[in-house]
């Protein structure tokens, strides 16, 4: 199982120092890619960045499509000449191509957050990102939602409650982005898609194919496609919280989910 943890990643600086950043995964068939272990499909990049107090990410842009998820602090993204306002419990949709800065705004606090991305397209060479002034053109504009705003939904037959907050119709290849609530056991499934699950809140136990592992807050699991998988939390009274994310395989076809399957042996 590829599950990591951002307390034991080493941390990198990035764009001229204003942050730091933990990569979790990389793509697999980029082995010289910096950082995370190279296990994705698509995936360009999943990783969490701490944006430091006092510290701006300078306006830019990337043909990286991305989600971004709060998980703790305040802070500004800036579009042209809009800024907007982002907290923990935040998710953030970024079209590719699109000029942006990111800051923190609490006093010595920092502003961290999950990082999702796919090259687009998915077959591009190499990702380019490049630092451009405020004042060019923006043609798409980014989506700022809540996941404790949306409607809950029962999932996976009844074993979860689902918060979507981004679907397919909303983003060029990236899939969903849906926070997942397991009051008990999560039912055991599988799908087409690659998948990263986020532990936001909680302990658990997380399974994927017959493996099965103790996850706690900050950690991320990646889930294979076609791997049946499920969750279970281990604290009475208190559900486990995910945040999921993930990518169609292939990137353009059509998703399928089986459910209720029988429980693989550890």
């Amino acid at each position: 199982m590829f599950k990591r943890n951002w307390r034991d990643i080493k941390p990198r600086l990035a764009y001229d120092g204003a942050c730091y950043v933990r990569d979790y995964f990389r793509r697999k068939d980029k082995p010289w890619l910096e950082g995370g272990y190279k296990v994705t499909e698509y995936l360009e990049w999943v990783r969490q960045t701490t944006v430091l107090a006092g510290k701006k990410i300078p306006y830019h842009k990337k043909n990286v499509e991305e989600i971004l998820y709060i998980v703790q602090g305040e802070g500004i993204i800036q579009v042209g000449e809009e800024k907007r306002r982002v907290r923990k419990w935040d998710a953030v949709y970024i079209p590719t191509e699109t000029p942006h800065a990111i800051y923190s705004t609490i006093e010595n606090q920092p502003l961290i957050y999950m990082e999702y991305g796919i090259r687009t397209p998915p077959e591009a060479d190499e990702v380019r990102i490049e630092k451009v002034s405020v004042g060019e053109n923006v043609e798409a504009n980014i989506r700022i939602e809540r996941w404790t705003t949306k409607e809950c939904k029962p999932g996976h037959n009844g074993t979860c409650w689902l918060y979507q907050v981004f679907t397919r119709d909303m983003m060029e290849y990236l899939l969903f982005a849906t926070m997942m609530t397991v009051p008990e056991v999560l039912g055991y499934h599988r799908h087409n898609t690659e998948a990263i699950y986020y532990i936001d809140s909680g302990e658990g136990i997380v399974k994927v194919g017959g493996e099965e592992a103790e996850v706690r807050s900050g950690d991320a699991i990646y889930i294979p496609c076609g791997v049946p998988h499920r969750c279970r939390s281990t604290l009475e009274g208190q559900p486990l919280n995910v945040f999921c994310q993930g990518v169609a395989i292939p990137y353009d076809g059509e998703v399928w989910v089986e459910e209720d399957l029988a429980d693989v042996p550890v």
